[in-house]
C-alpha cells in the first residue's frame, strides 16, 4: 500500500541540516555541493520508497515530453532529483536567514505583483511543492512589503522547522497550522485578508485527515488526485486567486505570478463539475512548470496512486 505523503518520515537530522547551512555560509555553495553528493548517495541507497517515486515521476515527465514532441533534458535522473532537493532545502533556509542575496531572485512579471499590491484586500496565492515558494515568500517579506502567511502542515518536518527557528525565525512567524480548518479559522483568514495580508497554500498534496476529498484530473499524461480543500477555501474566502511558482533557473530563482481567478465560484448545482474544472486548470499550469524544471518537483511518494490505495 502506498504511503500518504504525511506518513513518510522526515529523514534529515537537524544537526546535519545545521551543519549543511553552516558550511554554505562559511565556505560557499561549491563546498556545500561537494558535501551534498555523499549525503544524497546515502539517501538513494537507503530510501527505496523515495527512490521509486522519483523514478516513476521522471518516467512520466519523459513520456509527456515525448508525447508533446519536446526535447528531453539531459541528466534527468533520480540522483540529480535528490541533489536539487538538497539545494532547495538550503535555499529555503538561506533566504530567510539573509544569507542569500535578493538579487538572486527575479520576478518574471513585476507588473503581476504590482497588481497584487493594488488590491483593496489580500489575495490567496496557490502554490505547490515545485521549486521553492519559500524563497518567494521571504523575498516579498523583506523587499516588497508584502506579507504572505503560509497555510502549512508542519508536523511532518520538525527538524526543518527547528533549523528555520534557529537561523531564520521569520520563516515560522507567518506559518498557520492547518490540521483543522473549520469555520472559525476561515473567519480568521478573512480578517487577515481584510487587513491587507495575503494567504498562501500548496495544492498538490492531499489532506492529512481527509485524503478522500480529492478530484482526479489529468497530470503528466494520467489522472492524478488533487485536494479539494485549497479551492473550496478560495471559494469561501471570495478573494482574488493567484498562482505562484518559484523555480531555480541556472544560479538564480525566477518567480512566476499568474492571475488565476477574480474569485472561485462553486455553485451548489453542478458543484462537483465546477470544482473539477478549476482543479484541472491548476493541474495544467503545474504540469507546464514541471516540464520547465522537472527536477524541482519534490513530492517523493506515489502521487498518482496515493488516494486509491489509501482507501483499501
Amino acid at each position: 500500500m502506498s504511503e500518504h505523503w504525511s506518513d513518510v518520515p522526515e529523514r534529515g537530522h537537524t544537526a546535519a541540516l545545521v551543519f549543511g547551512f553552516t558550511t554554505y555560509r562559511r565556505f560557499g555553495r561549491g563546498v556545500f555541493s561537494v558535501l551534498l553528493y555523499p549525503v544524497v548517495a546515502y539517501f538513494l541507497l537507503t530510501g527505496s520508497g523515495t527512490r521509486k517515486a522519483s523514478r516513476d515521476y521522471l518516467r512520466r515527465v519523459r513520456n509527456r515530453l515525448e508525447a508533446l514532441g519536446r526535447a528531453i533534458p539531459p541528466r534527468l535522473d533520480t540522483f540529480r532529483h535528490f541533489i536539487a532537493f538538497g539545494h532547495a532545502l538550503l535555499d529555503k533556509t538561506a533566504m530567510w536567514a539573509g544569507a542569500m542575496e535578493p538579487a538572486d531572485v527575479e520576478l518574471d512579471d513585476p507588473a503581476a505583483l504590482q497588481r497584487v499590491r493594488e488590491q483593496p484586500r489580500g489575495v490567496l496565492f496557490i502554490s505547490s511543492h515545485l521549486g521553492n515558494v519559500e524563497v518567494f515568500r521571504a523575498l516579498v517579506d523583506s523587499q516588497e512589503a508584502v506579507k504572505v502567511s503560509a497555510l502549512v502542515f508542519t508536523h511532518g518536518s520538525p527538524g526543518l522547522n527547528r533549523l528555520n527557528s534557529a537561523v531564520g525565525p521569520r520563516a515560522l512567524d507567518g506559518m498557520i497550522q492547518i490540521d483543522s480548518l473549520g469555520p472559525d479559522a476561515v473567519m480568521q483568514l478573512q480578517d487577515k485578508l481584510r487587513s491587507g495580508e495575503h494567504i498562501g497554500i500548496a495544492a498538490d498534496r492531499l489532506s492529512v485527515r481527509h485524503a478522500e476529498r480529492s478530484v482526479a484530473v489529468p497530470f503528466l499524461g494520467q489522472p492524478a488526485p488533487f485536494p479539494e480543500g485549497p479551492f473550496i477555501l478560495a471559494s469561501l474566502l471570495a478573494c482574488p486567486v493567484y498562482l505562484v511558482f518559484c523555480l531555480r533557473i541556472g544560479r538564480r530563482y525566477r518567480v512566476y505570478v499568474e492571475p488565476f481567478a477574480d474569485t472561485i465560484a462553486l455553485p451548489r448545482r453542478d458543484r462537483g463539475a465546477a470544482l473539477k474544472l478549476v482543479i484541472a486548470r491548476y493541474a495544467q499550469r503545474l504540469e507546464h512548470y514541471c516540464l520547465m524544471a522537472p527536477l524541482q518537483w519534490f513530492n517523493f511518494f506515489d502521487f498518482w496512486n496515493q488516494n486509491e490505495e489509501r482507501q483499501h
